[in-house]
């Protein structure tokens, strides 16, 4: 054998043997971040297009308009208002505000058309804020009102997902 030629080969194993343990490395965290994936997407609610059961189909519709206690901003109290249901979960479900004020020049308000539909009252046609959705607890819902236009829907939906949030399953393990 030749001189040198013992460690040179003893470097190449123990640079084989580095290589391996990075390879095994980088697989067993790619294994862990799907497992991990996996877990985190099963215990996530589903939203799904109809009422699950006959009792969730007794609870408020997406795209139904309902009056609801609505919290101000502030803290400092709150009022009855009109909002649309956009998402029904098994206490709550999670709407967005419609206002009576002009908001024409508001990219994120959209003109809700035959508004009286709903509300005898109503002289003009409502907004409907597409920017932010809020919680309604089902004790601050006070009664259906109606429900918008199907062109309305179709500009929700283009902005939120809709429909009726399913708890997740009890993920074992």
């Amino acid at each position: 054998m030749e001189p040198g030629t013992r460690s040179s080969l003893l470097g190449e194993l123990v640079a084989g043997a580095v290589c391996l343990l990075v390879v095994v490395a980088l697989l067993a965290a790619v294994a862990i971040g799907v497992w991990a994936a996996v877990r985190r997407s099963a215990a996530r609610p589903k939203i799904v297009p109809q009422p699950p059961d006959a009792v969730w189909a007794a609870r408020p519709h997406p795209g139904e308009v309902w009056w609801a206690y609505v919290a101000y901003e502030d803290g400092s109290g709150g009022k009855v208002r009109p909002c649309l249901v956009i998402r029904t979960h098994a206490d709550h479900v999670e709407a967005l505000k419609i206002t009576s004020q002009d908001k024409s020049h508001r990219r994120d308000h959209i003109e809700i058309p035959q508004t009286s539909a709903w509300d005898p009252r109503a002289e003009y046609d409502s907004f409907l804020d597409l920017s932010a959705p809020f919680w309604v607890w089902d004790d601050d819902l006070r009664r259906r009102a109606g429900t918008v236009h199907p062109w309305v829907m179709a500009q929700v939906y283009r902005s939120h997902q809709c429909g009726w949030v399913v708890p997740p399953t009890v993920v074992s393990g």
